[in-house]
């Protein structure tokens, strides 16, 4: 459909025809309350910036500005070198406070479907701009249900790049991934950190870099390769409001971008080109009206702003075609100094429009930073191994000067115990100082003496540490041997540092991984974890390959190395009483290994190898009295502790004593804080269930959910806060992995908060209380976060909500080993034998209402036949019989042995069991005497009675099978004593039963014989003389057979 100019084009009626669902929650589901405690970020450690693109600095405020994940943290540096942080972050689901105007351009093609037809996807069809596009587009669809809540679906994105505007009103910090957007935050006071004043979607596969102009009017906005755009936003600096100006295809592989006064220039691989901004407006001849600053048009014009495009001409490169420009700025109005990855430097002249491009110097080295010095008479140039280089802008501005020849590596060279840091990768001016990050995301803040004196020039002042690789873990210092030591963290590549809760590093230690010779495939060694003994002597730490270190904490030296597991150790649990010292190791290899700490030594104690797949967790409980494992075959066993004295040595092991199957695999257990036999745990289907670890009962189960959506995720570091937060039953504090945010529940299972801020997964939390030394707010409990995107992040749980939130190391060197490796030796074994584990003897439970479990360590795999209730046969059992040295309870009588001085004679056939008769030598007259089968399969339905479960009759039955089945007991066991008390209960019964029988009246006795009617009368006769027999001398136990064995011969006989 064609349009007209003046004409309006929108794309969807106001009245949106997505059903509004409602807000309402659901009558079941439990509300989060007012005053549950929120999560505040308080500090980042670390920084994620590997360009020039990623940092930003305004030299008068004293203030500059990094990427951090997915946060951007602006940091505040006073004249004492004290530095303050703001975090600027949005939900994917942010509102702006202003409203933003587009205008269409093309882009790259997307596939999106016509009911959510946006303004990407209209640009991408080819239509052109809307003359009259007063109305955001984006505003008449904002009721689409996909732009409603942020689900587990809409990852964070990475903030990327970012700029300040030179007047220092706002902040522009740009994301990757897919759909990513432009936000532009206030640096007010008390503007909001989490809430942009616009939001940029113009975009489509990513944001290379932003750039504001020198008077602030102008935002560039350039994409990534695949996004292949860049666009120029006009920003009004009253309320912040922003609009396209102009857009160009942009497609080469661009690594920075600048303003040389009003034009851009953009360099990358044999790329050099300037845009123009054409701001020209046709004013009406007859009479001027002044311009609008926000749409470029005549204020009162009916006219509606026109889609500029960008004009660019890229520069001549000449010999240095090949070349790949990696930096560049501006230092002048048409003038520019471009690097290049091999050291040449260049002046870009845009004199008369002519973009000229020479080389005029070459530093010898790989440059990646460019800035200018701060008397703005030199250039510093910075790159490899941190080294930098001055250079004379007077001297080297004129085109015919001729290039510098190439400098030896050691001129113009920080000096080496300066620079012993990774690659420069940005360097910027604050005030009288230079700040600089390099390759291993060190922060410098440095001040130099003498502009032209290298040698002076990053003496640091202030130095913010941060790992540099992926952080694996973090664990909490021991109270009894902190000292300052609040945390502890370690990253992939062995170092292990300590930090206290303001984000200062207090110490460091590194952690030395050997590196087999193996072949170009396999992946390098790293550390996995690393625990810390009670009182911080030695730290236990465990590799990629599943060698086992003792580390000395005072010397930070290995005292003892061993191959505990044959692949990637998992977890290590340490449990420390008196004199006893354990440490437990979990392995992929499906087996738990336990150590000792002797005077002499650490020993191998117990190899543990009851599971079937990888083993993830462990955990010490009840004081070390039992030992948990989970493992990926969907089980956690308890073990329980057991020990001996042998030559005044104690032997101990632990012994499966349940274990407890799960649905799907246990990713993080932890205790409950105020129930010591209670543990939670995480599942892979996205559930957490709390266990009695006595019983094996499962307590509580719930899905974890947000009160936002109902969008579960799986959630892993399980920690609990108990006495901290005003919640009734204390807080449980996690990581998810689905959308790496960081999580809060009550005890109900109801999502109290989620934040974010980790962009490549959170691998890690801890929980750290309230400081005693008043260094923390007393109201607030610190969450210590990791990520693999080399950040640590520590949190607070406050009671209420505050207005303002508070690349992969490369291996150098070969490892050429002399002798063979601790990696590669065979791991340890030492399986205890069952003879060795009968040794030991459990003590009985505490608890009387709690079986003593059996020796299996898991519960039989086959399932029990189920029988029928009519069958008179006994079922078997089919579990296998436990062994008898543990299985053993106190209340169970021994097997009386034969009286000394008998000979061991052959038994009686009354004390040997009875057999089954055969059928074929049952006497013709016996069989014709028998009673009628009471079997179920031998019965024939009657007309009138169907089923007569649960009658009077069946329950008779049932009474007469269990009464033959004692009288063969008896025959079994006749010489076994009996409790005289539990005879005269039974006789008691009986009597009561024979005396009920009776008085049915002649109906019931006429339906029994009178066998049937005296039998109970008869059995009683007979436990009356046992329990004479049992009570009397001991003649009759030496002697003759007793009355009751006689008895109870001629019952049965008589029951034949």
């Amino acid at each position: 459909m064609a349009f007209t100019p003046g004409q309006g084009l929108k794309i969807t009626p106001s009245n949106s025809p997505y059903y509004r669902p409602s807000t309402a929650k659901l009558p079941g589901k439990p509300l989060r309350s007012s005053n549950d405690p929120t999560l505040s970020l308080r500090k980042i450690i670390g920084t994620t910036v590997s360009s020039a693109n990623g940092f930003a600095c305004l030299s008068d405020r004293r203030r500059f500005a990094y990427t951090a994940g997915a946060a951007a943290v602006v940091v505040d540096v006073d004249e004492n070198n004290n530095t303050t942080q703001r975090f600027f972050r949005a939900r994917p689901t942010a509102v702006p406070l202003s409203s933003t105007s587009n205008s269409f351009v093309p882009s790259t093609p997307t596939p999106i479907d016509s009911r959510h037809r946006t303004l990407s996807s209209l640009r991408d069809a080819g239509v052109g701009m809307s003359p009259g596009g007063n109305a955001s587009p984006l505003a008449d669809w904002g009721d689409s249900p996909s732009s409603k809540t942020w689900t587990a679906r809409e990852r964070i994105k990475a903030a990327t790049c970012l700029s300040f505007s030179p007047d220092g009103k706002y902040l522009a910090v740009g994301e990757t991934g897919y759909s990513p957007r432009v936000l532009l935050f206030s640096l007010a006071a008390d503007a909001p950190c989490d809430i942009p004043v616009a939001v940029l979607s113009e975009h489509t596969f990513g944001i290379r870099s932003i750039c504001f102009s020198p008077d602030s009017k102008y935002l560039a906005s350039l994409g990534t390769m695949n996004d292949g755009f860049l666009h120029v936003w006009t920003v009004g600096t009253r309320i912040g409001a922003v609009r396209l100006h102009s857009s160009n295809k942009c497609t080469s592989f661009v690594r920075q971008m600048t303003w040389m006064g009003s034009n851009i220039i953009t360099v990358g691989t044999r790329h050099v080109k300037v845009w123009r901004i054409d701001d020209k407006v046709p004013n009406s001849p007859s009479k001027p009206k002044p311009i609008n600053e926000l749409t470029s048009t005549p204020q009162g014009s009916s006219m509606s702003p026109m889609i500029k495009s960008l004009t660019g001409r890229n520069c001549l490169l000449g010999p240095l075609a090949d070349a790949i420009f990696t930096c560049v700025t501006s230092i002048a109005k048409n003038k520019a100094i471009a690097c290049t990855d091999k050291g040449d430097i260049c002046l870009v002249d845009d004199s008369n429009g002519l973009q000229r491009l020479n080389k005029i110097a070459d530093s010898g080295f790989p440059l990646n930073c460019v800035t200018q010095a701060l008397d703005s008479q030199h250039v510093i140039v910075g790159g490899r191994h941190g080294r930098t280089k001055n250079i004379t802008i007077s001297r080297v501005a004129s085109p015919e000067t001729p290039p510098e020849s190439p400098t030896p590596p050691a001129s113009g060279i920080c000096s080496p115990s300066l620079n012993s840091s990774g690659t420069l990768v940005a360097i910027g001016k604050l005030g009288s100082q230079f700040i600089t990050i390099d390759s291993h995301h060190q922060i410098r803040l440095s001040k130099s003496k003498s502009p032209g004196d290298c040698s002076e020039l990053f003496e640091a002042d202030l130095e913010l540490h941060a790992h540099r690789d992926s952080v694996r873990g973090v664990k909490t210092m021991p109270a009894s041997s902190r000292k300052g030591l609040d945390f502890y963290t370690w990253s992939s590549g062995g170092s292990v540092m300590f930090w206290g809760l303001d984000g200062c590093l207090q110490d460091k230690m590194t952690v030395e991984l050997e590196q087999p010779c193996l072949s170009e495939d396999d992946l390098p060694n790293e550390l996995k974890v690393v625990q810390a003994s009670l009182d911080g002597i030695f730290f236990v730490s465990g590799d990629k390959y599943g060698v086992l270190r003792v580390i000395d904490g005072v010397s930070k030296e290995c005292v003892y190395e061993i191959k505990a597991h044959g692949s990637e150790i998992t977890d290590i649990a340490l449990h420390q009483k008196d004199d006893l010292t354990l440490v437990a190791s979990c392995a992929r290899d499906r087996t738990v290994q336990l150590f000792r700490r002797k005077p002499s030594g650490w020993e191998l104690v117990q190899t543990m190898d009851e599971h079937q797949g990888s083993v993830s967790r462990l955990l010490f409980a009840k004081n070390g009295e039992k030992l948990l494992s989970a493992s990926s075959d969907r089980s956690v066993v308890v073990r329980e502790f057991v020990s001996k004295d042998v030559d005044d040595d104690l032997i101990m092991a632990f012994l499966p004593t349940r274990t407890i199957t799960l649905k799907a695999t246990p990713v993080s257990i932890t205790m409950q804080p105020d129930q010591e036999d209670t543990i939670i745990i995480s599942t892979m289907d996205r559930h957490v269930h709390r266990f009695d670890i006595r019983s094996g009962r499962n307590l509580q189960s719930f899905k974890a959910t947000d009160s936002e959506s109902n969008d579960a995720v799986v959630l892993d570091a399980l920690v609990t806060c108990q006495g901290d937060v005003p919640v009734k039953g204390g807080v449980l504090a996690a990581i998810s992995t689905t959308d790496k945010s960081i999580r809060t529940y009550n005890n109900l299972g109801v999502c109290i908060d989620k934040d974010f801020g980790h962009t490549e997964g959170v691998t890690d939390m801890v929980l750290l209380g309230p400081n005693e030394d008043g260094r923390v707010d007393s109201d607030a409990t610190t969450l210590i976060s990791t990520g693999s995107d080399g950040t640590i992040m520590i949190w607070s749980i406050l009671p209420k909500v505050y207005t303002e939130l508070l690349d992969s190391p490369q291996f150098t060197e070969e490892v050429t080993p002399v002798k063979e490796t601790t990696a590669a030796q065979k791991p340890l074994r030492r399986v205890l034998s069952r003879s060795e584990l009968a040794e030991f003897q459990r003590p009985p439970e505490a608890d009387p209402d709690i079986s003593t479990p059996s020796g299996r360590t898991s519960p039989p795999r086959s399932l029990r036949r189920k029988t029928s209730r009519y069958s008179l046969a006994q079922s078997p059992r089919l579990g296998i019989p436990p062994l008898s040295a543990f299985s053993a309870s106190a209340n169970t009588s021994p097997i009386p042995s034969p009286a000394a001085g008998t000979t061991n004679r052959r038994l009686s056939s009354r004390d040997r069991s009875p057999s089954p008769p055969s059928p074929k030598r049952v006497p013709a007259t016996l069989a014709s005497s028998r009673r009628p089968s009471l079997d179920a399969r031998s019965r024939t339905k009657s007309a009138t009675n169907v089923s007569e479960f649960g009658s009077l009759n069946m329950s008779t039955e049932q009474v007469c099978r269990t009464l033959r089945a004692y009288r063969k007991k008896l025959l079994n066991a006749a010489r076994e004593s009996l409790r005289v008390e539990g005879l005269r209960e039974l006789e008691r019964e009986l009597g009561l039963t024979a005396k009920a029988v009776r008085e049915q009246g002649p109906v019931r006795k006429r339906s029994l014989g009178a066998q049937e009617i005296s039998e109970a009368e008869k059995l009683a006769d007979m436990i009356d003389e046992t329990a004479v027999w049992t009570i009397g001398d001991g003649k009759s136990r030496s002697g003759s057979e007793s009355p009751g064995e006689k008895t109870t011969e001629n019952l049965s006989t008589s029951s034949l």
